[in-house]
């Protein structure tokens, strides 16, 4: 007797996600001691501080070192946003004068720094590696100390574009860029004053 079998073919469903974009705005400001438990130190000594040019607290590093002190906002990692801070470079250092951002940072080996500086009168941006560090971009322009700054990077995918006080200045495409944490730099001697600092990012969410 010859059986039969007979195979049931079950309709597959197939739930598509749907993505929903949602904008996310930090903002650190620099206005009291407690926002010191919020910061994530890699190099120097950081505190809020009021001086007396100023009558305003403000962060600033207060160990004098001769690399790049470094402190790093803590909670999360960002891909794609935009990284705003306010600064101040002021004239009592006479060697060196310059500070900015910190972004992309995943390592000591990781990560990039934007910076402005009013004694050699230009912006940088450069790339830290196991290599060392490698200057990706260096536009000369006219920069006075003493005097508050607006400095902002957009990261996008693999592009990084810098503005200061609204006018873009650097445009640079670079491979190597990741996620990572946002923070703030200062260069060697240089007497630098933070404002506040403040990241816009999009994150998609997955909805059904």
């Amino acid at each position: 007797m010859k059986k039969c079998f007979w195979i049931a073919l079950l309709p597959l469903v197939f739930v598509a996600a749907t993505y929903q974009s949602r904008f996310i705005s930090q903002n650190w400001k620099f206005d009291s001691s407690a926002v010191e438990q919020q910061l994530s130190p890699i190099s120097g000594a950081w505190e809020v501080i009021t001086p007396e040019k100023l009558k305003q607290p403000v962060l600033s590093q207060k160990v004098k070192y001769a690399d790049y002190p470094k402190v790093l906002m803590k909670d999360r990692d960002f891909y794609d946003f935009e990284a705003t801070t306010k600064i101040y470079l002021s004239s009592e250092s006479s060697d060196v004068q310059a500070g900015g951002l910190i972004l992309r940072y995943r390592n000591l080996y990781s990560f990039y720094m934007l910076f402005l500086n009013t004694k050699d009168q230009r912006l940088t941006l450069t790339r830290a590696s196991r290599g060392g560090m490698k200057v990706l971009k260096r536009v000369n322009q006219s920069f006075n100390p003493d005097r508050w700054y607006e400095l902002k990077a957009i990261c996008y995918l693999n592009h990084i574009r810098a503005f200061v006080d609204g006018q873009q200045i650097l445009d640079v495409e670079d491979d190597v860029s990741t996620g990572g944490k946002v923070g703030l730099v200062t260069a060697g001697t240089s007497r630098v004053y933070f404002d506040d600092l403040q990241v816009k990012s999009e994150t998609f969410e997955v909805t059904q």
